[in-house]
């Protein structure tokens, strides 16, 4: 594409002689340039693209859009709105040639509940032979192949990219994961959807919102880029819901479009019955955690919305597999139940706890702590949910990053009155702690080890270390059974 048509009606002066030139690549990194490259420079949380535009030109970059006049150089183009994260969502949708029109789009935001049922709709199309690619926090799927993800939701040039692949590879739909920091930072603002599906609200990432009310106006955003004959789906379960205009519900109440009733949950197993005006089919599912009734209920919301049979929908998750670091079991045939979780806020902490003690014929114990350079006003509440529910409560390291473990842990216990008949241990070691926890559990008990979930590493400082959950319960059962 010629930079002239990659930049039409954006109001950036482009120069004679670049009007023509072909463009083989956009990148935002420099690293990542090659002879024929647009390199779009950014102003970063961490870094200057504009300090590495020599790097890029060095490197053969044909032209350079900067956000502020910098260089002396025609291959320099400047915008004149001096914000270059708008314009890189649109000429990667202009470059990739709008992928999302040649699929069927589901976007799903919310705090929690993200992965879960973007999993199980991707479930749901498969059993109908719809091959589906994912965008999503554990891990992106393109042509029925597994890519590593590092965020949810990718920047504006990866995930036109990767739409772009899911079709050329065969994908009929796409199913993404959108986190609010992606709707903040302009990374979808082109993207069009079929389907834009809301869980929930809770507190999270007030580290980068100012407030609540700017966390949801960030999520709120899904609605303004659904296609015009979408559908807009809202999850009314959970307190905090924003009220959309012409949009469908899922949840308890009578006025909702598709209601939840009769829920039932037991150990590794889930029913409750879906239902509208025109049908009500009861809904069984092989996985724990009545939180997943939740999910599903999204995900055949959303299936049902795009023109799927009720009842083959509903029927295709009798053997949805589960996901991983969801409520996931680590069972060597203990007889107390040991499960790993992502539940790393107030609300998905409360629920995975409450739920364990529906479960339980004993105690609770829980193995948790809290991120590092991130949200640091939910510590405490984490720690207050934790002491009320569970029965022993292991405080520990979750990934401290730059920040001081004992810190992150001064801030969780600072919600702790010990006042309870809970016990409170403190172990900054997580490998530690997870030991504890598994040695301390006696029969009937259940031991969640909370805040990582499919994570297999845990960053100390700005290094990332080897660490899974999972692999570290295994380890101490395997001790615990010899």
């Amino acid at each position: 594409m010629i930079l002239s048509d990659l930049l039409k009606n954006t109001g950036i002066r482009i120069p004679e002689k670049l009007a023509m030139v072909e463009i083989g690549s956009i990148e935002e990194d420099s690293r990542m340039v090659v002879p024929g490259s647009l390199f779009v420079a950014i102003k970063g949380f961490k870094t200057d693209g504009h300090l590495y535009i020599k790097q890029a030109l060095d490197k053969g970059a044909v032209a350079v859009l900067s956000e502020r006049q910098c260089r002396d150089d025609e291959r320099v183009c400047e915008n004149p709105c001096h914000e270059n994260r708008g314009i890189l969502s649109l000429i990667a949708a202009r470059f990739f040639d709008y992928p999302w029109e040649e699929l069927i789009t589901v976007g799903i935001t919310g705090t929690n509940g993200k992965t879960s049922t973007a999993r199980m709709l991707h479930w749901i199309f498969e059993k109908h032979d719809m091959r589906s690619g994912i965008m999503g926090t554990i891990g992106h799927v393109i042509g029925g192949r597994n890519v590593k993800a590092n965020v949810t939701t990718p920047g504006a040039l990866d995930t036109a990219g990767m739409m772009r692949k899911m079709v050329q590879k065969g994908d009929r739909c796409c199913i993404m994961e959108v986190s609010s920091h992606a709707l903040s930072l302009n990374r979808v603002d082109d993207v069009r959807f079929d389907a834009a599906l809301f869980t929930n609200i809770t507190q999270d990432h007030l580290d980068f919102h100012q407030s609540m009310e700017e966390y949801l106006n960030c999520k709120k955003h899904l609605f303004d880029l659904v296609k015009s004959n979408g559908s807009s789906i809202i999850g009314t379960y959970s307190a905090g819901f924003p009220s959309i205009d012409c949009a469908v519900t899922f949840g308890f109440r009578e006025s909702d479009t598709y209601r939840i009733s009769d829920i039932s949950g037991e150990l590794g197993r889930i029913s409750f019955i879906f239902q509208t005006n025109e049908f009500s089919l009861p809904v069984e599912m092989s996985i724990p955690g009545k939180f997943n009734i939740f999910n599903a209920a999204g995900a055949l919301s959303a299936a049902v919305e795009l023109g799927l049979d009720p009842e083959s929908a509903s029927e295709s998750l009798r053997d949805f597999p589960g996901v991983p670091g969801r409520f996931q079991s680590v069972n060597l045939g203990q007889d107390f139940l040991v499960a790993v979780d992502y539940a790393h806020t107030p609300d998905a902490l409360e629920r995975m706890l409450r739920q364990a003690s529906e479960l339980t014929e004993n105690r609770v114990i829980v193995v948790f702590g809290a991120g590092g350079d991130r949200d640091s006003s939910k510590r405490h509440i984490m720690g207050h949910i934790a002491e009320s529910i569970a029965d022993i409560v292991i405080v520990t390291s979750d990934n401290p990053r730059t920040e001081a473990p004992d810190s992150i842990i001064s801030d969780i216990t600072a919600g702790l009155s010990y006042e309870s008949q809970c016990q409170i241990i403190v172990e900054p070691d997580r490998r530690t702690a997870i030991r504890s926890a598994i040695r301390a559990a006696d029969t009937g008990d259940v031991v969640i080890i909370a805040g990582k979930g499919h994570e297999n590493y845990q960053i100390l400082g700005k290094n990332r270390i080897h660490f899974d959950d999972r692999e570290e319960a295994t380890a101490a059962l395997l001790d615990v059974l010899k």
